[in-house]
This record gives C-alpha cells, structure tokens and sequence, in this order.
C-alpha cells in the first residue's frame, strides 16, 4: 500500500458561514481523531487532497505535517475514515474525518474487486450482474492491498462467483462471508417473461398517476375550504 504525505493546518472550531468561506478559497475542512488522543480540527488543501486521492486512492496511508500557528511541526500517522463530497458539484470535498493508526495494530478496511475478462455465458446472450464491488478485510496498514483481482471470464449461464475464490496474502484476514456473491451470470429473459414485467411497470404507474390525482383533488377541496 502507498503511503504519502500531507500538510495540514489546524484550525479555530468554525461557523458554517466560514467553512464556506474556507471552501471557496479551495480548502478543505477537516478532523483527526482516535486512539485516545484529542480530536484535532484542520485545514487542506483542495487540490493536493484531490491529487492525493487520485493518486493512492482512499486506502492511501499518510503522514499528516500538522503545523500549528507557533508551534513545532508535528506528525500524525492517519488514514481516511470518511470523504464528503458535494453532490453537485464534481470533484468538490466538502469535510474529511482522518483515524489514527498504528503500523503494527491491524485494522478493518473495505478494498475494491477488479474484475478481468468476458464471462462466457455473455457470450451466449448471459447477462452480467457484478453483484459486490468491494469487500472487507482485516490486516496491518501496510499490508493493504489497493485491489482484488477477480477472473471471470471462464462463467457461464447460471454461474456465480463467491468471496471463497479470493486468494489471499497470509496476512490479510477475509471479514466478508465466504458465500457473499460478487459477480453472477444471469440467463437472458425469454419474451414471455418480459412482458408480464412491462405490463407490471405499466400499472404501477397507472396506480401512481391515480393517486397524484387523487391528491390534488384532496388539496383543490381543502383550498375551497380555506377560502370560504
């Protein structure tokens, strides 16, 4: 697993107003907690955060430069706990939680499954569905791995693949179920079982449109109420 550094700036406790402001000018409010010591609120900076996750993603390990206003330089070894995003404007972080860590104390991460290869039984008119994008794992900080490869190509029509299938370093401890599904490969409806489905769809939206309709009327009358 890579590990980076960062350099961050601790910070007086905001008013929404001027983590706003921070956020206009392109930085980043932020918090370190956990073992045992004080939470400790910072500032980042949005565009070498940005270049920090598209570079070792979220599982990166960091070496935080915590600089204080007259103080010394510390360090805090941490990783992401949770990244808020705006949700309408791309790129755009909002807040990020940091967790201490230490790097002979194993810990629970979540890693992404890469799947390789063309299952077969698409070929066959199968429909893929990747059921489980990530998985859980447990292990020490610097044995986490950035993903897991997972071949599918050799899945055919009604064919499944599970956690169980994943191979493993000695040091990395599976959390997820051994039979959670992660990819399948499903068998092509047949156009008799299609259209009992379009048909469903249609009259769920026939009984949605009703009831609509039924609500304006309800607010028509009790507007004709109010107004009398």
């Amino acid at each position: 697993m890579e590990r980076m550094e960062l350099e961050v700036t601790t910070r007086p406790s905001l008013s929404k107003g001027e983590r706003k402001q921070l956020r206009s000018e392109d930085l980043v409010p932020a918090v370190i907690y956990g073992r045992g010591d004080d939470t400790l609120p910072l500032t980042i900076d949005g565009r070498t955060l940005r270049q920090i996750l598209t570079t070792g993603g979220s599982n990166v390990l960091l070496d935080l430069k915590v600089k204080s206003k007259g103080k010394k330089t510390r360090q805090e070894t941490v990783m992401f706990r949770d990244i808020q995003r705006d949700i309408l404007v791309q790129d755009r972080i909002l807040h990020v939680d940091f967790i201490r860590i230490s790097m002979t104390d194993k810990i629970d991460v979540s890693v992404h499954l890469n799947f390789i290869g063309e299952p077969v039984g698409t070929e066959e008119g199968g429909v893929l569905s990747m059921v489980t994008r990530v998985v859980d794992v447990k292990c020490l900080p610097g044995d986490i791995p950035e993903q897991f490869d997972v071949d599918i190509s050799e899945l055919n029509i009604g064919d499944s693949i599970t956690a169980e299938s994943l191979v493993l370093d000695d040091e990395i401890e599976l959390i997820t179920p051994l039979e959670t599904t992660l990819a399948q490969v499903l068998a092509p409806m047949s156009e008799e079982e299609l259209e009992p489905a379009v048909d469903e769809e249609l009259e769920e939206g026939e009984e949605v449109e009703e009831e609509e309709g039924e609500g304006e009327e309800g607010e028509e009358e009790e507007s004709e109420e109010e107004a009398e």
